[in-house]
């Protein structure tokens, strides 16, 4: 179970990487500015996918990256689902 703590919105942005690695290992942190309280960071939880699904999409980056223009300015809009 998650443990829960408070801190400022001063030491999230001085000391950001040490506030990740903290809700990285399961800490809940509520962020306060000026002493209230303002939001709540939590991990993400795992994504888990099937081997057909992480295949799937090794095999669309694949296709994406080989078949892609050499000579042309590279256009991204492609690649996004609509």
């Amino acid at each position: 179970m998650a443990t829960q703590s408070l801190v400022s919105s001063r030491e999230v942005v001085h000391n950001f990487s040490a506030v990740a690695a903290r809700v990285a290992a399961g800490e809940e942190l509520t962020v306060t500015r000026y002493g209230k309280p303002v939001m709540k960071l939590v991990q993400v939880p795992a994504l888990e996918m099937s081997k057909q699904e992480r295949e799937a999409l090794i095999e669309k980056a694949l296709s994406m990256r080989l078949t892609g223009p050499m000579d042309k300015k590279s256009d991204r809009s492609h690649v996004y689902d609509a």
